[in-house]
């Protein structure tokens, strides 16, 4: 290869070199317009948008008080009491040692006024079996003690009181009052007196509705 056509050689590769790096630098400069436009289209657009009105303070409450956000009121569920939940009325049963009066079966049927919200009716019938270290000597006939009832709600307990005695045991003895109160899952804590007689107490589960 001759001195000139060396030089010529020289001359064509430096200007596609130089024509490579016009090209890049014209390249980016568009790219960076491209970008430039759409950055102040951008801002255009979110200018254009109408901004919401303040929020305007009611007389006599200062700015600051009205533009704090509104606190979520709590609503906590009612209380459940004996008289709203629906699950106490029906047949209730349960058996224990009585003493003085042997081997006791209760039966207090519960069951709600229709005429009168809130207020119950009871029917309670207490058989015993004489058992002779419970009764002593005078063993218990097989009578069954059996009253009318009705009472209400009273802090969380049915509270009721004898309208009326059906039958008393051998000794005379019938309920007055009955205090029937919600214990664990499904049972129920009974208590009554029957007047000059010693009452007693028994845990009742639910027979039926």
């Amino acid at each position: 290869m001759t001195k000139q056509q060396r030089k010529t050689v020289l001359v064509i590769v430096g200007i596609v070199i130089a024509s490579y790096i016009v090209r890049s630098i014209v390249i980016s400069a568009m790219q960076m317009a491209y970008h430039q436009q759409q950055a102040i289209r951008a801002a255009q657009r979110q200018q254009a948008k109408p901004k919401p009105a303040p929020h305007k303070a009611p007389p006599g409450v200062s700015a600051s008080k009205a533009a704090a956000p509104a606190k979520p009121i709590r609503r906590t569920a009612p209380a459940r009491s004996p008289s709203t939940s629906g699950n106490f009325p029906g047949i209730w049963v349960g058996r224990a040692a009585l003493s003085g009066k042997g081997i006791c079966d209760l039966r207090f049927e519960l069951r709600e006024k229709q005429d009168e919200p809130d207020h119950f009716m009871g029917y309670s019938a207490l058989t015993c079996r004489a058992f002779a270290p419970l009764v002593g000597r005078a063993l218990n006939r097989v009578d069954p003690e059996a009253a009318i009832l009705s009472g209400t709600v009273e802090k969380g307990s049915f509270e009721f009181k004898a309208d009326k005695v059906v039958g008393t045991d051998s000794n005379g003895c019938a309920p007055t009052s009955f205090s029937l109160t919600p214990f664990g899952a499904n049972l129920l804590a009974a208590d009554w007196q029957e007047g000059a007689c010693v009452g007693g107490h028994m845990i009742l589960h639910k027979a039926r509705s």
